[in-house]
């Protein structure tokens, strides 16, 4: 399980930048785009981009798998490790020295 949590942060890291790039693209090209650029041209790095994102929303989908797997198996063990993350957190948060 270690290893899919790695496995999928990293990933997830990794699709954040690829989002954040084809944002970036389409920005620049919209920006290139002229003032006097037709509707359709707009629509079409708006379309490309949108493609773009649902390919990344398929790949993080993809990478969740295994942790939706994980809970839909075990259930209370699931329920039982985000108990034990939410006190683990909330008492280093309330911890004065």
């Amino acid at each position: 399980m270690e290893r899919v949590v790695d496995t999928t942060f990293g990933g997830a890291e990794k699709v954040k930048v690829q989002t954040a790039d084809a944002l970036e693209e389409a920005a620049r090209k919209l920006r290139e785009l002229s003032m006097t650029a037709k509707g359709e041209d707009v629509k079409a790095v708006l379309s490309d981009t949108e493609a773009k994102i649902d390919e990344l929303k398929a790949q993080v989908s993809h990478q969740v798998e295994p942790f939706e797997d994980f809970i839909t198996e075990h259930p209370f063990v699931s329920l039982a490790l985000a108990a034990g993350v939410g006190l683990l957190i909330g008492s280093l948060l309330t911890r004065r020295d």
